[in-house]
C-alpha cells in the first residue's frame, strides 16, 4: 500500500509539471520510489526533474541524489527546496549526541539490533548506557525505522548516505568501520560455534544462529570490503572462516571464494600461517561448489599441510572435502585415506558433525568399490551421528548417502524414501545446491519406478535450482536423470542427446562421468536404433546446449513415443556361465578387474567382457548390483 501511494504521488507531481507518464514508465517509477525510500519530499523533487529526464534516467543517477534533487517549488520554505537542505534541517534539530549516534549508525549495511548499536556506536562522547534512549529518540523523529517489536532497526537509504558523509567529515569513518569489522568477527565466531561446533545444542538454537548470520550478510560483506580496503587481512580472513552465511552450507554457492582470493592477494606477511591455511580450507570448499575440482584439491592439500594440530574442526572438514573431490575425479583409492583420517580425528575429539561426515565419506568410497554392505553400515552410522549433532545439513547428507546405497542395491522404493527424507531438511536450510542434488536423485529413481510425472517435476525443479546457483555439476546430474527418464518412457532418441550433453559438461569441469551407465545406454541404443543413428544422436548431444537437451525430455509428454515404455522389473532366473558366476562371487569382495584377473589367471580385458555379459543377462547397471546378487545367491536360493 505504501509503495502504491508513493507511485501515485510521483505520477501526480510529474503531471503537475506537465509530464504525463504512461504504463511503460511504471517499472522505472517503482524502482525510483524504492531508491528514495518513499520519502514525499524526495519524490516531489524527483518528479520536478521529469521535464528533463525520464524516470529511468533519474533512477540511474540517484546515487548522486543530493545534487540531483535540487529543484523545489519557489513558494516552499528554503529547507524544502532541495533534498539535502531537508535532511540537513532535520539533522540540525537533533541534540549533539543524537547526531553522533546517527552518523555512526551509518556503518551498518543492513538492519541491526540494540546490542550491535551499543557495541559499534558507543564511545566518547556517548556512553553505551545512553544508546538505548538516543536510538529511541531517533526513531521518534523518523530518522531511524524499527520493526513492530522494536528489536530490529534500519536507516532509510537517503538518511544513511547523508550520515555517512557526516561520519567522514567528523573523521570517524576509519575508526567506526574498523570497529564494525571487529564486532562482526566476534559475533560470527559465537554464531559459528553455536551452529556447527558446540555439542548438545538443540536444533532450534543452531538454526537461529544460522538465521542471524544470514540476516547480517550485508554487514559481513561491508566488513569484508573494509578489510580489503584497509588491508586488515587477518580480521578479514577470520571473518571468512566463521561465516556460514557465505558458504554453500548456508545456501550461498561460492561467494566465499571471491572474498578469500581478494584478501590473499594482499600482503599476508603479518598473518599467522595457520590462519592462511584455515582460510584456504574454506577457499577449497567454495571452489568445489564452483566445480573447480583441481584448484579445490590444491587448496585443500595446502590447508591440511598448514593447519595447526589443534585446528581440529577445519582439519576434519578438509579431509571430508578431499573425499568428495577425489570421488568426483574418479580417484577412490586416494579418497579412502582421507575419509579414515578425518573420522579418526573426529572420533578422538568427540565431534559428531565430522564423525558423520567421515562415515558418509567411507560409505561413498565403499559404494564406489561395490561393497554395498560396508556402504550401508557406514551410512547408517553416519545418520546416527548426524542426528546426534542435529544440524539438518549433515543429516540430509547422511540420508542421501543411504539413498544412493539403496539405489545401487536395486531397492528403489527405499532409495526414493531416503532421498525424500532429506528434502524438507534442505528446504528448511535454504541450501539450494544440495536440494538440487537430492531432487535430481529422487527424480531419477522415480523414473525407474515408472512414476514419470513425479520424475519430471523433480528433475525440472532440480535443473532450475542448479541454474540459479551456477552449478554445472548439478546441471549434468539433471541431464543424466532426464536421460534415464526418457529411456524409461521409451524415448531413446531423447535419452541419448541428454546423456551426451551431460558427459560433455562433466568433462569440461574435470569430473569423471558415469562411463559404465553411458556404455550400457549406447549398447542398448545400437541394438534398437542401429550404429549410425546412435552415433548421430550422440554427436548431436555432445554439441547441444544443456538447455536444449533438457527441454527435449522435459517436453516429452507432448511428443509421440517412438517405443513403448520400458518396464523396470527384476530379472528372476538369470542364466550365468560357471565362469561368470565365479567372477560375480569375486565382486562381492570388492576386487578390481586386475585383481580378479590375477586370481583367475586371465586378462583384465577378459574380466571386463565377462562383467559386461553379466550385466546384460541380469539387467543390472553396476558392479555393486552384481555383488549384491551374488551374495544373495550364496546365502540361499533365488526367489
Amino acid at each position: 500500500m505504501v509503495e502504491v501511494e508513493s507511485v501515485q504521488l510521483f505520477l501526480d507531481r510529474a503531471a503537475a509539471v506537465g509530464t504525463r507518464l504512461g504504463p511503460e514508465s511504471i517499472a522505472d517509477v517503482v524502482r525510483l520510489c524504492r531508491a528514495l525510500d518513499g520519502l514525499p519530499l524526495a519524490l516531489e523533487l524527483a518528479a520536478a526533474r521529469t521535464s528533463l529526464l525520464s524516470p529511468g534516467q533519474i533512477a540511474d543517477r540517484i546515487d548522486d541524489r543530493f545534487s540531483l534533487l535540487t529543484t523545489g517549488g519557489r513558494t516552499a520554505p528554503a529547507r524544502q527546496r532541495t533534498l539535502l537542505a531537508a535532511v540537513e534541517w532535520s539533522y540540525d534539530l537533533l541534540s549533539y549526541k543524537e547526531q553522533v549516534v546517527l552518523r555512526r549508525l551509518a556503518v551498518f549495511a543492513g538492519g541491526f539490533d540494540l546490542g550491535l548499536a551499543e557495541r559499534v556506536c558507543a564511545g566518547r562522547p556517548v556512553d553505551e548506557a545512553e544508546i538505548v534512549n538516543l536510538l529511541g529518540g531517533l526513531v521518534d523523529k523518523s530518522l531511524v525505522l524499527c520493526d513492530e517489536s522494536r528489536t530490529r532497526y534500519r536507516l532509510l537509504e537517503t538518511i544513511k548516505r547523508y550520515a555517512l558523509e557526516r561520519l567522514r567529515q567528523a573523521g570517524e569513518r576509519e575508526l567506526l568501520r574498523a570497529r564494525h569489522l571487529g564486532v562482526m568477527c566476534e559475533l560470527q565466531e559465537r554464531l559459528f560455534a553455536t551452529e556447527m561446533v558446540d555439542r548438545g545444542v538443540p536444533w532450534p538454537e543452531r538454526l537461529r544462529a544460522l538465521t542471524v548470520s544470514r540476516s547480517l550478510l550485508d554487514d559481513q560483506r561491508a566488513a569484508l570490503d573494509w578489510a580489503v580496503e584497509s588491508g586488515d587481512v587477518e580480521l578479514g580472513l577470520q571473518l571468512c572462516t566463521v561465516s556460514t552465511a557465505l558458504l554453500p552450507l548456508g545456501g550461498n554457492p561460492a561467494e566465499i571464494v571471491d572474498w578469500i582470493e581478494r584478501l590473499l592477494s594482499l600482503d599476508v606477511s603479518a598473518v599467522p600461517p595457520k590462519q592462511v591455511a584455515h582460510a584456504k580450507a574454506y577457499l577449497a570448499y567454495g571452489l568445489e561448489a564452483r566445480d573447480e575440482l583441481s584448484r579445490s584439491l590444491e587448496a585443500a592439500e595446502e590447508s591440511l599441510a598448514g593447519l595447526a594440530p589443534d585446528d581440529v574442526f577445519p582439519r576434519c572438514v578438509m579431509h571430508s572435502l578431499v573425499v568428495v573431490v577425489l570421488l568426483r575425479m574418479g580417484r577412490a583409492d586416494e579418497a579412502v585415506r582421507h575419509a579414515e583420517e578425518g573420522l579418526a580425528v573426529a572420533t578422538r575429539t568427540g565431534d559428531p558433525w565430522n564423525q558423520a561426515a567421515g562415515l558418509a565419506g567411507l560409505s561413498a568410497v565403499a559404494l564406489t568399490r561395490g561393497r554395498l554392505r560396508e556402504a550401508q553400515r557406514h551410512g547408517e552410522e553416519a545418520l546416527v551421528r548426524a542426528r546426534e549433532h542435529g544440524h539438518r545439513w549433515i543429516m540430509a547428507r547422511a540420508a542421501a548417502q543411504l539413498g544412493a546405497v539403496a539405489e545401487a542395491r536395486g531397492d528403489l522404493v527405499t532409495a526414493k524414501a531416503r532421498y525424500e527424507m532429506a528434502v524438507p531438511w534442505l528446504r528448511e536450510l535454504g541450501a539450494d545446491g544440495d536440494l538440487a542434488r537430492c531432487l535430481a536423485h529422487g527424480g531419477r529413481v522415480a523414473a525407474m519406478l515408472g512414476e514419470f510425472a513425479v520424475a519430471r517435476r523433480r528433475l525440472a525443479a532440480s535443473l532450475a535450482l542448479s541454474r540459479e546457483t551456477g552449478q554445472r555439476q548439478g546441471v549434468a546430474r539433471c541431464l543424466m536423470g532426464l536421460s534415464v527418464l526418457a529411456e524409461c518412457e521409451g524415448d531413446l532418441e531423447g535419452a541419448l542427446p541428454a546423456a551426451a550433453a551431460a558427459a560433455a559438461l562433466r568433462e569440461s569441469i574435470g569430473q569423471q562421468h558415469a562411463t559404465l551407465r553411458i556404455e550400457e545406454l549406447l549398447g542398448r541404443a545400437r541394438g534398437r536404433l542401429g550404429e549410425g543413428r546412435t552415433a548421430a544422436l550422440w554427436s548431436r548431444g555432445r554439441v547441444m546446449g544443456p538447455d536444449d537437451a533438457a527441454r527435449r525430455v522435459l517436453e516429452g509428454e507432448r511428443q509421440p513415443r517412438r517405443e513403448p515404455p520400458v518396464p523396470v522389473e527384476p530379472v528372476r532366473r538369470p542364466l550365468l556361465t560357471a565362469r561368470e558366476r565365479e567372477i560375480a562371487g569375486l565382486l562381492t569382495r570388492g576386487l578390481s578387474n586386475r585383481a580378479i584377473a590375477g586370481e583367475l589367471v586371465i586378462s583384465p580385458a577378459t574380466v571386463a567382457r565377462h562383467i559386461a555379459n553379466i550385466m546384460e543377462k541380469l539387467g543390472y547397471t553396476s558392479r555393486a548390483q552384481i555383488a549384491v546378487w551374488a551374495a544373495e545367491q550364496a546365502s540361499g536360493p533365488s526367489a
